[in-house]
């Protein structure tokens, strides 16, 4: 992230607020690894928009997996799109 000049990163957490919101979601994490011992393998940019369904959930690195089809998953991106 440090090699990412500053006007990229001013446009980054706008957009990451825009996908929170298309999502519907109130409380969330927004994560971004940085380097191979931040769990980094293949070494680019990008963030996680990771709701938290409950008050149980802190913040964590790992999330399970969840098996959809892909008409859901494909219908679920439309809708974000779409909001945003």
């Amino acid at each position: 992230m440090d090699e990412v000049p500053d006007e990229y990163l001013a446009e980054i957490l706008p957009i990451a607020k825009k996908i929170a919101r298309a999502l519907g979601v109130v409380d969330y994490n927004i994560l971004q690894n940085n380097g191979k011992i931040a769990h980094q393998h293949v070494f680019h940019v990008h963030f996680h928009v990771i709701p938290k369904p409950n008050e149980k959930e802190g913040l964590i690195i790992g999330w399970p997996r969840v098996e959809q089809p892909s008409d859901v998953l494909e219908k679920k991106l439309a809708d974000i799109v779409a909001k945003l």
